[in-house]
């Protein structure tokens, strides 16, 4: 027990039903031999020296939409909400007030089928994902004949559903006809130089990928040279993709999301694979929407090896995420404090908490932040103990308040705090007013949304979903974040967690076109409100 506090194991935490869970001899076991834990204490942490500056200032009373980027699908997309539907409704959004858009992550997934559909269980957090590319405005696409691809792509939006392994095939297709006839477009050399060493390894490890697949750890000792042509595509696939998000950026401050790891698979686990801890994965323990807890799948970072890692994983992931961003939202924050391992063969409800340098990390957050330009919003969401909240807010960190959670009203919620209904992983408005939703162990819920409007059972799920945004333009809170399945009386979130097959995760598109959304009564009357609270 002394020995695995030493190393950072939390011998107990406190349930959500605030009864104490203590961790399992077997448990700690398997952590400390994960570790490489020695009978001895563990080797010392070396800190950079970093300026106790904050993070870059929030906005005063600004409001944004909550997108999933893959779902904003206008008449042109090919299957797939890009960047370029991105650009347009920044612009539409800027037009009716919003000042920010919130992003699901962006990151890269591996080249290879089947596609991964989840933005949270990416091959990397530092490189973009092919599909959110415009293929028609890549330099060079005017002079390829991409037309078969172009139709049979532009047909994948008459279903709800998104087919990610075609539309990976389609735009890879067109990509690499435009790439064979414009491979060295201007201000490519400068911005492969700009990312340095890690550009040339992503674009190695991607044309490994192509030969061997994505499981790297089955690969040959010596997986062979790389197809040169192959590395320079990737390379040249990611500089469109930086081309194209910037100028989206330039329509609307976006707020880019920064998961708690990567796929177990991907570029980022075979980069840091030195400093990563075998046979644990990363989950929460059980809580009031999770009652089996949840299992995410990621490899954990071992807090006793990043300083030898000079912090790069961390760096790395935060720096990327706020290359053309307004701000930098942190998803699952907690985990820069203590991060919930559950051991190869276990449950999520028989793991533990491992605990984290968080000081040296909020402090390279803050440095990263001021030179990004981005302010950061902390999802302090689910079992978050007061310090968390307490050393953000030292760092200048936006909290989260959700109606969801809280059981006060938005106009008694902190002010520098980002206000919102739910998340991506919480159910809907439509869902819980109508008792649609899926685990009907939430749908108590719909008593919250009573209380907060006063309508009555008859009332449409957007007349709810207007009315609960209306509470929250009047707030405290600095900011305000509206979802788009919310305004548009969309029933199903966008993930279920803890389940695979059940539900269509990260695959269903909005039920409208992004041509229609900029006319849909919801979303209208919500911008609406937002001007008349002076957001």
């Amino acid at each position: 027990m002394e020995r695995a506090a030493r190393w950072g194991i939390l011998p107990a935490y406190h349930g959500w039903q605030g009864d104490v869970v203590e961790t399992p001899p077997e448990v700690e076991r398997a952590i400390l031999d994960s570790m490489g834990a020695a009978a001895g204490d563990p080797p010392p942490i070396r800190r950079p020296r970093l300026p106790k500056e904050p993070c870059c200032p929030a906005p005063e009373r600004a409001w944004g939409w909550a997108v999933q980027l893959y779902a904003l699908r206008s008449r042109d997309s090919w299957g797939v909400g890009d960047f370029a539907d991105l650009r347009r409704f920044g612009r539409w959004s800027r037009k009716t007030g919003a000042s920010v858009i919130l992003l699901n992550p962006l990151g890269a997934q591996t080249p290879t089928l089947p596609y991964q559909p989840s933005p949270y269980f990416a091959s990397t957090r530092r490189f973009r994902n092919l599909v959110y590319l415009r293929v028609e405005e890549v330099e060079g696409a005017s002079s390829v004949d991409f037309a078969d691809e172009r139709s049979a792509a532009l047909r994948l939006n008459d279903e709800r559903l998104i087919d990610y392994d075609r539309v990976f095939q389609l735009k890879t297709g067109a990509l690499e006809k435009i790439f064979r006839a414009a491979p060295r477009p201007a201000g490519l050399t400068s911005y492969v130089a700009r990312q340095g060493r890690a550009l040339g390894e992503f674009a190695t490890f991607n044309a490994w990928c192509d030969v061997h697949g994505p499981a790297w750890r089955s690969w040959p000792a010596d997986p062979g040279a790389p197809d040169p042509d192959r590395v320079a595509f990737h390379g040249w696939v990611q500089f469109h993709l930086d081309r194209q998000l910037a100028r989206a950026s330039r329509a609307i401050g976006l707020i880019t999301d920064v998961p708690v790891g990567f796929a177990s698979d991907g570029y980022d686990a075979w980069r840091w694979r030195e400093y990563t801890a075998p046979g644990m994965r990363v989950g929460a323990p059980p809580d009031e929407f999770f009652r089996d807890g949840q299992d995410w799948g990621l490899p954990p970072l071992d807090p006793w090896k990043l300083s030898d890692a000079q912090w790069a994983p961390f760096i790395d992931a935060v720096r990327g995420a706020g290359r053309h961003a307004a701000g930098i939202r942190l998803d699952h924050v907690m985990g820069l404090f203590r991060l919930f391992w559950i051991p190869d063969g276990m449950t999520a409800a028989q793991g533990a908490y491992v605990r984290y340098p968080a000081r040296v990390l909020l402090r390279l957050l803050a440095r990263e932040s001021r030179r990004a330009g981005a302010f950061v919003i902390g999802e302090d969401l689910g079992l978050v103990e007061p310090v968390v909240r307490r050393q953000l807010k030292e760092i200048g960190s936006l909290s989260y308040r959700l109606v969801w959670f809280e059981g006060s009203e938005p106009a008694a919620w902190p002010h520098d705090a980002v206000a919102a209904l739910g998340t991506h992983d919480l159910p809907t408005i439509a869902g819980i007013w109508t008792r649609s939703e899926p685990e009907h162990r939430l749908h108590h819920l719909r008593e919250k949304l009573v209380q907060l409007t006063h309508l009555p059972d008859d009332a449409s799920p957007v007349d709810v979903a207007v009315a609960v945004y209306t509470h929250l333009a009047k707030g405290r809170p600095r900011m305000v974040l509206a979802s788009m399945e919310d305004a548009l009386g969309v029933h199903e979130r966008p993930n279920v967690p803890g389940t695979i097959d059940e539900f269509p995760n990260w695959r269903l598109a909005l039920p409208v076109t992004l041509e229609d959304i900029e006319h849909a009564g919801g979303v209208r009357r919500i911008a609406a409100e937002m001007k008349a609270a002076g957001r």
